[in-house]
């Protein structure tokens, strides 16, 4: 099979040759694989914008992406670099800090959406400009510092990455993540309990304009196989906020991507950090089909997932990264057999991904047994 029929098959339960396979890295484990002999030229940015093993062929892996920018596209400009760390202004809306050739939590300084007066005049820049350059790149919409393609530029580069034979995901924020790029993490936090129908405002506004850059794309000819809905609603311990409010305010948005992505042929995939099981069912009703990464460490195990929901999501990832950094050979065996083999037996519904994105006390060494392992018990 090639790389997008062993995916369809997954998603459809019909037994693939092999588990798909796709990962992330963190920069600095890049660095360190290097030294270890890893081929310099095996590199590029993954949908997260940092450093990925890129020639998928080189790791096997099944997937390409395409980032969708529908930011308002405020000026986008470094502001320093001190060789350590680079500060820019993101056409999202926000002032971040950021480690320079390393992947760490970033300090987030500044965000544009300080009130509703603020709110009144970036709104108007959430509308899809119908001549403007291109709303989509093969480059992540992260730190995207060079102009957007034209949109026949555009479909050039699609059509490329097509001829791959790999499945292409296009990337883009969901509501939440969008709207605390340029309203503030805190503040819109507290708009949640204080002000629902301002929240609602700003998520509305720019779920309305994620839609419209997804129908262009496909008045240029440029379809995915799937959109990757990047929303990070949870740390280890749950919800980020109560399941009601989010049910209220970012499930009717969700449901109005899922019902578009459905209409047109065109798979819906998520990425949430830390554990949101509490809202399982609500992604399902909303048309989800596959979620990622799975934490390990927030108590998610496919193994038991797998039970609950196992014939209506497909699970993306979970293989735990603190395991594959500290355990024995014998115990990362151990995971990845008794997590991947129901799966095998049973004919779909798994991809294999890490549990977020491989850290640097990964060595080249050790993850390689990891993917000889997947090979192993996903054939």
């Amino acid at each position: 099979m090639d790389s997008k029929e062993r995916v369809i098959r997954t998603l459809n339960r019909q037994r693939p040759d092999r588990v798909p396979m796709t990962d992330s890295f963190w920069e600095d484990t890049l660095t360190r694989w290097y030294d270890e002999g890893l081929p310099q030229e095996a590199v590029s940015n993954d949908v997260f914008g940092e450093a990925v093993g890129s020639i998928p062929g080189y790791f096997g892996f099944d997937f390409d992406y395409i980032s969708l920018d529908a930011s308002p596209r405020l000026e986008q400009k470094l502001l320093s670099d001190d060789g350590e760390y680079v500060i820019y202004q993101d056409r999202f809306g926000y002032t971040v800090k950021k480690s320079k050739g390393k992947s760490r939590t970033m300090d987030f300084r500044d965000h544009v959406t300080r009130d509703k007066d603020a709110w009144e005049q970036i709104k108007e820049r959430f509308v899809l400009d119908l001549d403007g350059t291109a709303r989509v790149d093969q480059a992540s919409y992260f730190m995207h510092m060079d102009p957007y393609p034209t949109w026949a530029e555009a479909r050039t580069i699609f059509d490329g990455i097509q001829q791959q034979g790999r499945y292409v995901l296009a990337n883009a924020y969901g509501p939440w993540e969008a709207t605390w790029r340029h309203r503030g993490f805190t503040e819109l936090l507290m708009d949640l309990v204080t002000d629902p129908d301002f929240v609602i405002d700003m998520a509305s506004t720019y779920m309305d304009l994620l839609i419209a850059v997804l129908q262009r794309c496909l008045e240029e000819g440029i379809k995915p196989d799937g959109v990757f809905m990047i929303e990070d609603l949870a740390y280890t311990m749950g919800m980020l906020m109560s399941p009601r409010s989010w049910r209220q305010i970012f499930k009717p948005l969700v449901h109005q991507l899922g019902q578009f992505l459905s209409a047109n042929d065109i798979d819906f995939w998520m990425h949430c950090c830390g554990n949101a099981e509490a809202i399982f069912e609500d992604l399902i009703d909303c048309g989800l089909q596959v979620i990622q990464p799975l934490e390990a460490k927030s108590g998610l195990d496919v193994r038991e997932l797998r039970k609950t929901y196992g014939d209506r999501l497909t699970f993306w990832g979970n293989i735990d990264v603190i395991n594959m950094a500290k355990g024995t050979d014998e115990e990362i065996d151990e995971e990845i057999r008794t997590k991947i083999t129901p799966f095998v037996a049973s004919g779909g519904g798994y991809i294999y991904h890490s549990d977020h994105s491989v850290p640097p006390e990964v060595s080249y060494e050790r993850y390689q047994l990891v993917l000889d392992l997947v090979r192993k018990y996903g054939a």
